[in-house]
């Protein structure tokens, strides 16, 4: 374990320690300092005997961009035998994950080399051990690895050529020729619809037609047409140039006579007389079966139509005339409204004389007037005085500026002490804040104090002689903000170009100070309005 660093120390040289932040339970110190060259605040980290080597390591890792960190290494250097690390302004928490190894290799536990022996009396076996399923489990991981079913693998090959070729000789066993069949004549045009009429060719009119054939030639010569089609007695000769009848597709009267034929406007008018609707000759509907409102229907006169559109034209020019005139009976409200509540500008007076209002312009009552305007406070400068010890905590003066620059998270610290009353090197320590010109103060404002306890007078002059400044108010640096209120005769404004914060006691910080030196004060922001 490295020893502790105190406040004030240096290191490498430049680094000036302000404040031990942190201490692991490792050693690994966390503390706050300034870079003498550059003049700036800065976070150390010293590693731990034991935790050096892993410091410079993660050093040069974040350096190089092989690391990532929150934090911004500025430095790495060795003071006395300790390893420190020169950062920005970062967090404790963050320091301190440099010296945890990243990614450390797992080492397995010494117990569990004997735990088979304990628990099984049989030493751990050295060899892998094996299953009965291991080429296909290993199968399954190549086969995914590949991105593809590992079935696919252990289905049969299947030749498509032996399929097709095995399905074009089943369709071609299924399409084999019948045997051939002679063509069954037309059926006749009269008599019975199984009777057949002669096949007669129209490119030879005058040729006879043939004599049938008897019954018995017929069955013998075509079996599949007489079981298809009755017999049929021989057929006359046909005369000369008869052509073909075509087919007709009938169903026979129980009588045997003709049905007459059925025509399209005959059918018409079946269809509306068994509606019960009367019909004329040529099967149109007469006027008389049309219900009575549409026989007396009749187109409306052109006149009509005229008249209506006139009356909406009518209608129109009424409504444009009652709004024009609603329109002007609320403009003229309105001018009315506005003469009766006084909405005239005034006209101006004439004063008596011209040099009369000059002289009472540049009165002097017209410039107390003036000069009685307030002034805000802009403060200018921030300097620090220790009353018999001036250097103490002249180090840090060059940080004042922080205090006033606007941003409550820049800091200014003071040296941190064992006790209150500055360690017993001063009785108090006074901040003084210049303003631009003299002002009016009505508040001032301490920000970021982050502390508990202590106190402070205020005071207010127009000089920066503390003794000839008047005390405006007192108090403790309780809270992350001291805010008080500025008043003076009749609850007025303080006027003043000066204020002073005397310290007389130092407040016990509430997070981040030295155990041992846990007394100190911080400001964010000191401001004036």
């Amino acid at each position: 374990m490295s020893q502790p660093i105190d406040a004030g120390a240096m290191l490498g040289g430049r680094y000036q320690v302000t404040e031990s932040v942190l201490t692991s339970a490792d050693g690994d110190q966390v503390l706050s300092g300034i870079d003498q060259v550059l003049n700036r605040p800065v976070s150390i980290l010293v590693g731990s005997t034991t935790n050096a080597s892993q410091l410079a390591t993660s050093a040069r890792e974040i350096a190089t961009g092989e690391r990532y960190a929150a934090v911004q290494v500025l430095d790495l250097g060795i003071s006395e035998g300790n390893t420190y690390l020169v950062t920005n302004l970062a967090e404790p928490a963050d320091l301190l994950d440099l010296v945890v190894q990243v990614d450390a290799p797992y080492v397995e536990p010494f117990y569990t080399d004997t735990l088979g022996t304990e628990i099984f009396g049989v030493t751990r076996s050295k060899e892998p051990a094996s299953y009965e399923d291991d080429a296909e489990y290993y199968e399954d991981q190549r086969a995914q690895e590949e991105q593809r079913p590992s079935m696919l693998d252990r289905l049969p090959e299947i030749s498509l050529n032996e399929k097709l070729n095995s399905l074009k000789g089943r369709f071609a066993r299924g399409k084999q020729a019948p045997p051939s069949v002679p063509p069954v004549l037309p059926a006749a045009s009269v008599g019975s619809s199984t009777e057949q009429a002669p096949a007669v060719s129209a490119s030879s009119p005058s040729v006879p037609a043939p004599v049938a054939p008897s019954p018995a030639p017929a069955q013998r010569e075509t079996p599949a047409a007489t079981q298809a089609t009755p017999t049929t007695p021989p057929a006359p000769t046909a005369p000369p140039a008869v052509k073909p009848t075509p087919k007709v597709t009938r169903m026979e009267a129980t009588d045997h006579t003709d049905e007459p034929v059925v025509t399209s406007a005959a059918a018409l008018a079946a269809a509306q007389k068994s509606r019960g609707i009367t019909v004329d000759e040529s099967g149109q509907r007469v006027a008389a079966s049309f219900p009575a409102a549409a026989q007396s229907y009749s187109e409306p006169p052109q006149d009509d139509y005229e008249e209506e559109e006139a009356g909406e034209g009518g209608k129109k020019t009424t409504r444009l005339l009652v709004g024009a005139l609603l329109c002007a009976v609320l403009v003229l409200a309105v001018v009315f409204a506005f003469n009766a509540l006084g909405g005239r500008t005034p006209a101006p007076v004439a004063s008596s004389s011209p040099t009369q209002s000059a002289s009472e312009s540049g009165s002097p009552q017209a410039s107390e007037s003036l000069s009685a305007a307030p002034v805000k406070p802009v403060v200018a400068d921030l300097s620090r005085m220790v009353p018999g010890n001036q250097d103490l905590n002249a180090d840090t003066d060059a940080t004042l500026a922080k205090a006033i620059d606007g941003n409550p998270a820049s800091l200014y610290k003071s040296y941190s002490f064992t006790s209150p009353q500055f360690g017993g090197l001063a009785s108090n320590m006074v901040f003084i804040a210049e303003l631009e010109k003299l002002s009016d103060v009505s508040e001032i404002q301490l920000e970021g104090l982050n502390s508990t306890g202590g106190s402070f007078e205020l005071r207010v002059g127009k000089t920066d002689d503390l003794a000839d400044a008047k005390v405006v108010s007192s108090g403790s640096f309780t809270g992350p903000t001291v805010t008080v209120p500025v008043s003076g005769e009749e609850g007025a404004a303080v006027k003043g170009q000066y204020v002073f914060l005397n310290v007389t006691e130092l407040p016990r910080r509430a997070s981040g100070a030295n155990a041992s030196r846990p007394y100190g004060l911080q400001i964010g922001e000191f401001r004036v309005s």
